[in-house]
């Protein structure tokens, strides 16, 4: 898969409110249209991809490695940043799901809550509190 196959099926995958690619552009910066739900971050994540995947344009292939890879750094700033809403946690999932599905690989399924009508978010392992003292 090349990198613009990848963002043209995120695009397809997550809608057009959150990215419209411009199917003609030639160079990384001009691949996006228009403002999404989440320009910002989206921009931060495709940019992080590109650079992982050591692209030199946007027909160069990419891995599900190097791009799942990039992905969690900036997740991981998302979630230090204190105003990170539950809105910009599900949009990282659901980011993180269609990348999976477009290479094909697994989701690691997540906790259940137990009973109740609240939601249970996990986060990686080394986030949770541990015992002090």
């Amino acid at each position: 898969m090349t990198y613009r196959e990848l963002v043209i099926w995120l695009e397809n995958r997550l809608g057009t409110c959150h990215l419209m690619v411009n199917r003609s552009a030639k160079e990384p910066a001009d691949l996006l249209q228009a403002t999404g739900l989440h320009d910002r971050l989206v921009r931060e994540l495709l940019q992080a991809v590109y650079k992982a995947n050591r692209c030199y344009h946007i027909r160069a292939l990419v891995s599900a490695e190097c791009t799942l890879a990039a992905l969690q750094p900036v997740r991981e700033k998302v979630l230090d940043q204190p105003a990170t809403d539950l809105s910009t946690v599900r949009f990282l999932d659901t980011i993180d799901t269609a990348v999976r599905e477009a290479f094909a690989v697994p989701t690691p399924s997540p906790a259940q809550p137990t009973g109740g009508a609240s939601q249970v978010i996990a986060l990686p392992r080394w986030r949770r509190l541990g015992k002090v003292g």
